[in-house]
């Protein structure tokens, strides 16, 4: 697969926020696509959602690009998420928006480095899984 999402979470008690359940149901509907060609191509981007606790919080705020392996072309992005958005009713939509802004984000770093992305058809994937989950 060439999108990956997943949560560093630096407390226990946040396994069953909004947000984590809705992360791991966007990871889910994301390996369900995973026969998609725009599934199999290299670069992949792998997004690290990264909770705030009482303990740690992320010393920035929206996206940042973490490291890019030029051998395996993986390009990690870490996003801050903010505390409201823990609990939030929105916490699907925030999945959504930060999955299409982390695109859009490495189609610039992949422009740059002259490594050919597919910025539409990954933003075509996120757009059809949107549609997918607001049909239910």
């Amino acid at each position: 697969m060439t999108l990956y999402i997943g949560c560093m979470m630096p407390d226990r008690a946040l396994d069953e926020c909004a947000l984590v359940r809705a992360v791991t149901k966007v990871a889910i509907d994301l390996a369900g696509q995973r026969k998609q060609a725009i599934q199999n191509k290299v670069p992949i981007i792998d997004i690290l959602f990264l909770l705030p606790s009482h303990q740690e919080k992320a010393d920035f705020t929206g996206l940042r690009l973490r490291s890019f392996n030029r051998a395996e072309q993986i390009l990690r992005i870490e996003s801050a998420v903010p505390e409201k958005m823990l609990e939030s009713i929105h916490a699907e939509n925030y999945v959504f928006a930060i999955l299409q802004d982390a695109i859009d984000a490495a189609g610039l770093f992949f422009t740059e480095e002259a490594i050919l992305f597919d910025v539409p058809g990954h933003l075509a994937l996120v757009d059809f899984i949107v549609q997918k989950n607001t049909m239910h």
